[in-house]
C-alpha cells in the first residue's frame, strides 16, 4: 500500500482525493487533514457585509471570477 503525507496537499487536491476514495476507510485520514486546516475567510453572522463576502467566498471555492448578470 503507498502512503501519501496529506500534509503536503492543498485544499482543492484533498477535496479531489475524498471524491476518489469515498466509500472507503482511507477518505478518513483525507477528513481528518481537512479538519486541521484553518479556514482561509472567517466570516461572523454579526458582520454587516457577511452575505457578499460569503458570496464571494463560495464564487472563488467554485472558480467563478464574475457574478452572472455582469458579464460585458
Amino acid at each position: 500500500m503507498t502512503h501519501l503525507d496529506l500534509t503536503s496537499l492543498d485544499k482543492r487536491q484533498l477535496i479531489s482525493r475524498l471524491w476518489e476514495l469515498k466509500g472507503t476507510p482511507a477518505v478518513h485520514a483525507v477528513y481528518q487533514e481537512l479538519r486541521t486546516r484553518s479556514p482561509k475567510m472567517t466570516i461572523k453572522i454579526s458582520d454587516p457585509d457577511w452575505e457578499n463576502k460569503t458570496d464571494e467566498a463560495l464564487r472563488r471555492a467554485l472558480g467563478i471570477t464574475q457574478r452572472s448578470g455582469q458579464e460585458a
